[in-house]
Formats: C-alpha cells, structure tokens, sequence
C-alpha cells in the first residue's frame, strides 16, 4: 500500500520521525493557515468537533485570521504540496 498523506485517517500508519515532521511543519507554515486546514479537518474527524475551537484559539494566537466556517468547509483542500509520500 502507499502512503498518501499522514492526515488521511483511514490509513493506521506511524508517525515519520520528528526531523521528517519539522520540515512539513515549516512547509505547512509558508503557505500560512491554508497550509494546516486539512490537518484540523482530519484531527475534527478523529476527535471531534471541539479541534475546530482549539486551532481557532491557537491560529488566532499566531496572528492568523480564520473563521470556523473556513475550517469546517468540506470543499476547502488547503495545500496539496507536500511531499507526504
């Protein structure tokens, strides 16, 4: 099977090793909240609706403006750029 994306829940794959995730961290974070969107979505897939509250606490702390709408919309991809393999 291939690994398409860390953030695709049905996959029960492990964590890459932190220096692997760092770097799609700082990917992530040039292309500003886009960047994160499918990562919430899929942590509010997982854990529920209360990941969109928290990424709004935090997103807000970094300076970032995002609505609840904006995290929330099925149709909102963010950034497909990352070589997640």
């Amino acid at each position: 099977m291939r690994r398409s994306s860390i953030v695709n829940t049905g996959l029960d794959l492990p964590l890459p090793p932190k220096e692997q995730l760092a770097r799609r961290v700082a990917q992530m974070e040039a292309h500003g909240i886009r960047g994160f969107i499918p990562l919430v979505q899929a942590v509010a897939k997982e854990y529920g609706d209360g990941a969109y509250t928290i990424a709004l606490d935090v997103f807000s702390a970094l300076g970032y403006e995002v609505t609840l709408e904006q995290l929330q919309d099925p149709d909102e991809t963010g950034v497909d750029s990352y070589p997640w393999m």
